[in-house]
């Protein structure tokens, strides 16, 4: 009589492990970027410093952040290159805590980093 209540016990608990570690199918909020995102992951800026990346062919992106009191503040200067050689700068300028994930998203490119500023 007591192998079915120690089955049953046993059954129970792997039942109870399974269910409490089964890690989530949707990522955070904040994790979560529009398709075709580049993300650029942590991104350390050093004060007043551009500092670019690569989009892909013919895009480009240039970072520069700034300390404010309570947070920073991120230029960002995105470059794309037509097929006709000309280069259409679009310009984005916000405030951020570091550490915050941040997306901008424009008609052609969508931009995702996680900004912190160096001390100086």
């Amino acid at each position: 009589m007591r192998v079915p209540h120690l089955i049953a016990t046993v059954a129970l608990f792997a039942a109870f492990v399974i269910g409490c570690s089964k890690s989530p199918s949707e990522p955070s909020e904040l994790s979560k970027m529009p398709p075709n995102t580049t993300d650029l992951g942590a991104v350390e800026l050093t004060p007043k410093t551009p500092k670019q990346f690569s989009l892909g062919t013919g895009k480009s992106c240039i970072l520069t952040g700034s300390q404010l009191p309570d947070g920073i503040d991120v230029k960002l200067l995105v470059l794309i290159t037509n097929a006709d050689g000309t280069v259409v700068p679009l310009q984005y300028e916000m405030e951020t805590s570091p550490g915050r994930q941040c997306v901008i998203v424009t008609g052609r490119v969508s931009v995702g980093f996680t900004p912190t500023l160096k001390a100086q």
